[in-house]
């Protein structure tokens, strides 16, 4: 076994089919090039690392960033709601681990994990056992829920939510002066571009930090429907966009927009109510979730949480790790350790295992 790293340009089509067999957006080759060319600083490349066996096949990879010559991050960014780089099984995810870690420089940060997954796991046990010190820590929270029916799950939403959206909807649709387009980034990719920017730049909120990412996003992902562009229009005019990924009946809900102007009307919540109940009943979307953060209002929409994982793995021969282990990993688990004994001893029901 052995590790091979390419710059992106140069990467195998046999090792780029890795991502292929992804089953989310975020895990596609176009998401990574995506990432790779709109949201690095001047100072980082993107490499992939590849585990390739005595073969010559390969069986598993991750998207990486080098900065000053060493390995630092995964390529993820502040967009990331799902870190998915094809690991293959916990196993090949532990020997890629134990030999990245002799890769690595001070430390390597990878976010937006799901920890649940075999993979991530051998992945740890891999860096741990390649002898760098590692560190979990809660990265961000996960609003999601499993939707199987679209009326089933409306009629166990918030009073108040299903009201908001009756209330709001009834006199634009009476008068007709509501619509709603799934856009056609295919055909309509430039229009769609362009009124997602003129929303985003009439809402309240800040300016991306990346500022090519969504354009490029549509672009690449558009077309083949993993990324979809929802507008709502109040008498003719673009009041409410979102961006929604979507992939083998699952949808993140990835960006959200609306122009002030129409706050009486609450456009963003009659487009979310709309294009979940579009996509649940025609494309067989059964999972949803509302990718990073734990807004309140997120809570209206999906009925549970789960947290994304990080890890930060420093390499104690290394003075820039062992500052990251004195600083950020010692004080960080003696802080863990702390509240776990704080915290009553739980009863374990008995499975009879």
């Amino acid at each position: 076994m052995k590790l091979e790293t390419y710059g992106f340009a140069a990467v195998p089509s046999e090792i780029r089919a890795l991502f292929d067999h992804q089953k989310m957006p975020e895990g596609s080759w176009d998401w990574f090039e995506v990432l790779a060319t709109t949201t690095l600083s001047e100072r980082e490349e993107a490499v992939l690392v590849a585990l390739i066996d005595v073969q010559g096949q390969p069986l598993a990879a991750m998207p990486l960033v080098l900065s000053g010559g060493q390995l630092t991050r995964g390529l993820t960014s502040p967009f990331t709601t799902l870190f998915c780089a094809p690991l293959g099984s916990r196993e090949s995810a532990r020997r890629f681990g134990r030999l990245l870690a002799g890769k690595a420089g001070g430390k390597l940060r990878l976010d937006a994990l799901d920890g649940g997954e075999p993979a991530i796991q051998g992945l740890q046990e891999g860096l741990s056992a390649g002898g760098l010190v590692v560190l979990n820590f809660r990265h961000f929270a996960n609003w999601f829920e499993r939707i199987p029916a679209f009326p089933t799950y409306w009629e166990s939403r918030p009073s108040t939510l299903k009201a908001t959206v009756k209330r709001k909807s009834a006199p634009l649709l009476r008068d007709k002066r509501l619509a709603f387009e799934l856009m056609d980034l295919a055909g309509q990719g430039p229009e769609g571009r362009a009124t997602y920017d003129a929303i985003y730049a009439k809402s309240w909120k800040p300016a991306e930090p990346h500022p090519h990412f969504i354009d490029v996003l549509l672009e690449k992902l558009g077309p083949s429907g993993r990324a979809k562009l929802a507008v709502a229009r109040i008498d003719g005019m673009p009041a409410a966009a979102q961006i929604w990924l979507v992939q083998d009946g699952r949808a993140t809900i990835f960006k959200l927009a609306h122009d002030p102007a129409f706050d009486r009307h609450s456009p963003g919540t009659l487009l979310t109510h709309w294009l979940l109940r579009r996509l649940q009943e025609e494309e067989g979307v059964s999972e949803v979730d509302f990718g990073r953060g734990d807004d309140s209002y997120k809570q209206l929409w999906l009925g549970y949480s789960r947290d994304r994982q990080g890890i930060l793995a420093a390499n104690p021969r290394r003075l820039r790790g062992l500052a990251a282990i004195i600083f950020d990993i010692l004080p960080s688990k003696f802080v863990k350790n702390l509240r776990s004994a704080g915290r009553p001893a739980q009863k374990v029901e008995d499975t009879g295992s």
